[in-house]
């Protein structure tokens, strides 16, 4: 897919018009890759029950409109942010809350364990599987107007946020002004003034070139995103039992891959070097302070026992 899709590190799609039910190992299925971790498309490729498609369906645009594809089964298989996912997959978005997580292995262990499992078991009713979840990192505020330290200081901004509710939520309880965007209209929107910040990834900050149209950079950590390997339920479930294991175990292979990637780091220095100012460390206090007057709604919406067990994991 085309690069309208960076923010979220990798997409991968699969023509539903190519597929036939239960056909074997000995006559591979074709399955479109349009990006992601080079060793996702390895490991489907040397299962021998897959043929790579490089090519890719470039004219479906924004995340939210593949994931509509691959439940309705236009699309077989997507890897799509986890707060895309969880505008349609509701209990995924208990990952979404804010300062959640510890830091990357905190989130790791949870999402490959039980937690993770039980969360998995509600994707049947989306039309969806979900294969396994990766990395895409922890998300940083970006803003045109002033550094960004302390809570008050994001008051009144307009801030682009994904549609996602959790999202929506926490920035207005911080004091934006939280514009929902889809992401292939945000640089613009950041470019003639209709926005004045919004948060991402450091790859996503940089990758998007962000920093000809923004210039602090908060590391801020709010939010830790995941990413989602998805599949069409229908499909997946005319998959013979080898092919439904060779694709999560390419699944899982790939979001491994994203875990184990180092780039924070790398992408930081890249930014610094472009002109932004950055501000390394936030009152996160003060931060955590503010968005716990959405404590009660996110205990209705996912219960209090299952956010405690989240943060106690260790």
């Amino acid at each position: 897919m085309r690069k309208t899709i960076r923010e979220f590190g990798i997409a991968v799609a699969t023509a539903a018009a190519l597929l036939v039910p239960h056909q074997s190992a000995a006559t591979p299925r074709m399955i479109s890759v349009a990006a992601g971790p080079e060793l996702f498309r390895e490991k489907l490729a040397e299962s021998r029950r897959f043929i790579v498609d490089g090519r890719s369906g470039n004219a479906l645009g924004g995340e939210p409109i593949i994931l509509t594809a691959t439940r309705s089964g236009a699309l077989d298989v997507a890897v799509l942010t986890g707060g895309v996912v969880s505008s349609v997959v509701t209990e995924l978005s208990v990952f979404d809350i804010p300062f959640l997580f510890r830091d990357e292995v905190h989130a790791k262990t949870v999402m490959q364990g039980p937690i993770a499992k039980q969360i998995a078991a509600k994707f049947a009713d989306k039309g969806l599987v979900l294969l396994a979840l990766g990395k895409q990192g922890f998300r940083n505020l970006t803003n045109s107007k002033h550094p960004i330290r302390t809570p008050e200081d994001i008051r009144g901004l307009k801030i682009r946020v994904i549609p996602n509710e959790t999202y929506k939520l926490a920035f207005k309880a911080l004091g934006a002004e939280v514009v929902p965007m889809d992401f292939p209209l945000v640089y613009g929107a950041l470019k003639d003034g209709r926005l004045d910040g919004e948060e991402n990834p450091l790859t996503t900050i940089s990758t998007s070139r962000f920093f000809e149209v923004q210039k602090y950079l908060t590391m801020s950590g709010h939010f830790f995103a995941p990413v989602a390997f998805v599949a069409n339920r229908a499909m997946f479930e005319q998959l013979d039992p080898a092919d439904q294991d060779a694709l999560m175990a390419a699944a899982k292979a790939g979001a491994e891959a994203t875990w184990q990637a180092q780039v924070d780091e790398a992408k930081l220095k890249e930014l610094r070097a472009a002109g932004m100012e950055v501000v390394d460390r936030i009152d996160r206090q003060a931060f955590v302070d503010a968005v716990k007057t959405l404590d009660p709604e996110f205990e209705k919406r996912f219960g209090k026992e299952l956010i405690a067990a989240i943060r106690s994991t260790r």
